[in-house]
């Protein structure tokens, strides 16, 4: 059985990701996802390093087992998440995606948004790209979510290697440092 793909979405909040997500799901692999949602917020709270730790690993083993996933997160500028990924998606073809918009635009979305913390893609806004080393970008200001997923596909038929995660792995190479925020930081970043 072949690998299968992850696609990557990496944006701050509002910047369109889980639009995009959806209209890769819904236009370009239907039949493949369903919804889900939890429900426990305190119970997710407690365990999120654990939840996003576990949730990158079945991200890998469903790609080992032949499946497309696409990974609909935020990763921050700590070197620790990238070189985790970097093992855990060892083998596999990983789409990096570069999900932009800006600041002034992702303020008027969160001001809109009822079912999200106020303030989370200011205080994302200079961490998410930090480490700035996608396959494909797109400006979700600009391109609809239906546009950003057809240029993610389109990429992917274009390109016969993705590259991104290697030269995030060289770049972060020997990279020491360990998430030094506390259970009750990274808990309170949760977004719902």
């Amino acid at each position: 059985m072949s690998n299968g793909r992850i696609v990557f979405p990496d944006g701050t909040s509002n910047s369109g990701k889980s639009s995009i997500a959806v209209h890769l799901c819904i236009d370009h692999y239907p039949g493949e996802f369903q919804e889900g949602r939890w429900d426990n917020k305190q119970a997710a709270q407690q365990r999120w390093p654990q939840i996003i730790s576990g949730f990158h690993a079945a991200a890998a083993a469903i790609a080992r087992a032949g499946n497309l996933i696409i990974v609909d997160d935020v990763l921050e500028e700590n070197p620790p998440w990238v070189e985790s990924l970097r093992s855990l998606f060892e083998g596999l073809e990983v789409v990096f995606v570069g999900v932009h918009c800006p600041l002034e635009e992702l303020e008027r979305r969160d001001k809109e948004r009822v079912n999200r913390r106020k303030g989370r893609a200011r205080y994302q806004f200079d961490q998410v790209h930090a480490q700035a080393t996608y396959d494909v970008n797109v400006d979700a200001s600009i391109l609809s979510p239906e546009e950003c997923a057809s240029a993610i596909v389109e990429h992917m038929g274009t390109v016969q290697h993705s590259s991104a995660l290697e030269r995030l792995r060289s770049r972060f190479k020997g990279a020491g440092g360990t998430d030094e925020r506390n259970q009750d930081q990274v808990a309170g970043m949760i977004e719902w």
